[in-house]
């Protein structure tokens, strides 16, 4: 069973937010199907998670001390 889609269409989301009129800061897009992996390209919703300002914080400080780059 395929569970993602062709490169060419996984680049639809980034050029929708980059070209769309009208797009606001904050929101993104993504594939409406299949737990967002496939399909046509749609507003996706952010996760509780991905909204916390800590749980980013964290993940700031596991990249920076993953990669040793600290900026």
């Amino acid at each position: 069973m395929k569970t993602t889609q062709p490169v060419e269409q996984g680049a639809l989301p980034q050029l929708r937010a980059a070209t769309e009129p009208g797009v606001r800061g904050g929101q993104f897009f993504g594939p409406s199907l299949l737990w967002e992996t496939r399909g046509r390209v749609t507003e996706a919703r952010l996760s509780r998670e991905a909204a916390d300002p800590a749980v980013g914080k964290r993940l700031w400080a596991a990249v920076e001390e993953l990669t040793g780059a600290y900026l």
